[in-house]
Order: structure tokens, then C-alpha cells, then sequence
């Protein structure tokens, strides 16, 4: 990745980002996906991608740091995973899980702008970066059937 590609996929991030802000913030309440899909209210996504942000994020800031991902510390499939963060998670109010979620990304948009201009082109590097950005957020965003 060039510079510029750097700049563009934290462009399209953000303005991915937003957009899901804006569907979750127009329907606070209810269930917002498909009956085949789990019952997620506006706070379950959002918790969601409180912990699947702060998880890449983490590995793209031990990549940078140590050219070594973290130990493995999640167990399960993708579903089983977000089953137990979102049971984990249900205490939270929209407005935390929300700030949550703000934070990570924010974090996220940080790690990623402080990498170094002579490290892109590192494939691990760029896979952490892309993790949990722009194409998670608009598929989170076609799920939404209210």
C-alpha cells in the first residue's frame, strides 16, 4: 500500500463507519436483522465491533511493534465468538456500548495513521489494518432489515 492507499481505506473506513453509526442511531430499539439471523439490537452491534475493533487493533499494533501477532486468545468459530461477547456484553447501555465502539474505532484510526510510510507493503501489516475496517462495517450495515 502506498500512502495513498493508506489514506483512501482510512477514508472509505471512516465514511463506512459513519454510515452504520447512522442506521444503528435511527434505530435505537428492536431487533434490526433478518429472522434468520441472531436477535442484535442497535448495542449488540456495537459491542460487536467494540471487541472485534480493539482484537485487530491489537494485533496490528503488536505487528507494528514486534513483527509478531499475539497469542491466540479467542476460541471458537466467528458465530460462537460473538454468541459469548454478546451474552458477556448485554449489560451494557446503547450509549455505552456505543462509546465503546467510538473508542475503538478511533483507537483503530490512530494505530493504523501511525504506522510508519516504509512499512506498508508488509502483508500482515495490511491484512491487521483492512481487519475490522470498512467492508465489516458496510456488510453490518446490509444486515439490517428494519
Amino acid at each position: 500500500m502506498t500512502p495513498q492507499d493508506v489514506a483512501g481505506m482510512l477514508r472509505e473506513d471512516r465514511e463506512e463507519w459513519e454510515a452504520l453509526c447512522a442506521v444503528l442511531d435511527a434505530h435505537p430499539e428492536g431487533a434490526l436483522h433478518d429472522p434468520e439471523s441472531p436477535e442484535w439490537a442497535a448495542r449488540d452491534v456495537y459491542a460487536h465491533f467494540a471487541r472485534w475493533i480493539n482484537h485487530s487493533t491489537e494485533a496490528f499494533e503488536s505487528w507494528l511493534a514486534t513483527r509478531a501477532l499475539p497469542e491466540k486468545t479467542l476460541e471458537g468459530s466467528d458465530d460462537e465468538i460473538n454468541a459469548r461477547w454478546q451474552a458477556e456484553d448485554s449489560g451494557q447501555s446503547l450509549a455505552e456500548a456505543r462509546e465503546s465502539a467510538q473508542q475503538a474505532f478511533e483507537r483503530r484510526m490512530r494505530a493504523i495513521e501511525s504506522a510508519p510510510a516504509d512499512r506498508w507493503g508488509d502483508k500482515i501489516l495490511e491484512a491487521t489494518a483492512e481487519a475490522d475496517g470498512a467492508r465489516h462495517y458496510r456488510s453490518h450495515r446490509s444486515y439490517v432489515h428494519v
